[in-house]
C-alpha cells in the first residue's frame, strides 16, 4: 500500500533560522559564520536583509532610519576632521582606527540582538575582525574583581550619537545587566566619554579605573578570537552576549575602500 505524500509545503528558511538561533546564536559560540554567503555587491545587500527579516525585526540605524548601512571609511569626513583631532564628530563604522571593542547600538534603548555584518571588500592589509565574549568576561569579574563589577552594573552617560531624541542626545544606561534569563553588555567607550564631556563631568576616578580593566581584559587573548572575513563572507553574532572590534587597516585612494554590510535586528 502506496503511503499518501504529505503535500503541505516545509518552509526550510524558518526551519533554518530556527535552528540557526537554537544551535548557534542563543547558545554554544552566539555567532556563526556562512562562507561564501554572496559574492555579488548588489545581491549582498538583497540578501543580506532577507535573512534578517527572518531573525527578527530590522532596526534603524541612524537619524535618517537607514537599515542597511556600509561599515567603510568616509574619506571626506575623515579627511575633514582627522587633522582638527574632532574624530568625535564621526562614527566608529566611519573610520579605519582599529581596537575600539564595542557593543552595535549601545545608544539606543534597546539595543540589537542580533548584528549580521557582510564582506563586500576586503582590506588589502588589516580589518581583521575581533570577537570578544562579554559574558565570559562578566564570569571572570564575578569571580575576580566583583568590585569592578559593580561599578559596571551601575549607570553611565551615554551620548546617543547618530541619532535625535526629544528629550536630548545623552542618556544613563549600565554596562552590563544581568537577570534571571537576561543578559547584555552594552559598551562603546568612546561614546560614554564623548557623553561625560558634553554635560561637563568628570568621571569618578572608580569609573576610570573599572573601565580601563574591562578594556584590558577585552584586549586579551584569553577573551578574544580574531577572524579574516573574505569577500562573500557573513557573520551573524548575539549582539547582547558578545561584543566586537577590528584591527586597524590600510585606508585605498578614492572610494575603494574595506567596505562592510551592516544589519541590526531586535
Amino acid at each position: 500500500m502506496k503511503k499518501k505524500k504529505n503535500n503541505k509545503k516545509l518552509n526550510l528558511s524558518k526551519i533554518n533560522i530556527k535552528l540557526l538561533k537554537e544551535n548557534f546564536l542563543d547558545k554554544k559560540n552566539h555567532f556563526i559564520i556562512i562562507k561564501n554567503f554572496e559574492k555579488n555587491s548588489k545581491t549582498l545587500k538583497i540578501k543580506i536583509k532577507k535573512i534578517a527579516n527572518l531573525l527578527g525585526k530590522i532596526l534603524p540605524q541612524d537619524k535618517a532610519r537607514t537599515k542597511i548601512v556600509e561599515v567603510k571609511p568616509n574619506i571626506e569626513l575623515l579627511n575633514k576632521f582627522f587633522g582638527q583631532k574632532k574624530l568625535e564628530k564621526l562614527r566608529y563604522h566611519q573610520t579605519n582606527i582599529g581596537g575600539s571593542i564595542h557593543s552595535d547600538g549601545p545608544q539606543l534603548e534597546s539595543p540589537p540582538k542580533y548584528l549580521l555584518l557582510a564582506c563586500s571588500k576586503e582590506a588589502n592589509r588589516g580589518g581583521h575582525s575581533i570577537i570578544v565574549h562579554a559574558k565570559k568576561i562578566y564570569d571572570f569579574l564575578k569571580k575576580e574583581k566583583s568590585s569592578y563589577l559593580k561599578i559596571l552594573k551601575k549607570k553611565f552617560l551615554i551620548e546617543r550619537r547618530g541619532f535625535d531624541y526629544p528629550n536630548g542626545n545623552i542618556f544613563e544606561k549600565p554596562i552590563f545587566e544581568k537577570k534571571k534569563n537576561f543578559f547584555r553588555f552594552r559598551y562603546l567607550r568612546e561614546y560614554i566619554e564623548a557623553a561625560y564631556k558634553i554635560k561637563k563631568i568628570k568621571l569618578a576616578p572608580g569609573k576610570i579605573e573599572a573601565l580601563n580593566f574591562l578594556d584590558k581584559l577585552m584586549q586579551s587573548n584569553r577573551f578574544q578570537k580574531k577572524i579574516k572575513l573574505n569577500q562573500g563572507d557573513l557573520i551573524i553574532l548575539n549582539n547582547n552576549i558578545l561584543s566586537h572590534g577590528r584591527t586597524k587597516f590600510d585606508l585605498n585612494s578614492g572610494d575603494d575602500q574595506r567596505t562592510l554590510v551592516r544589519v541590526w535586528v531586535k
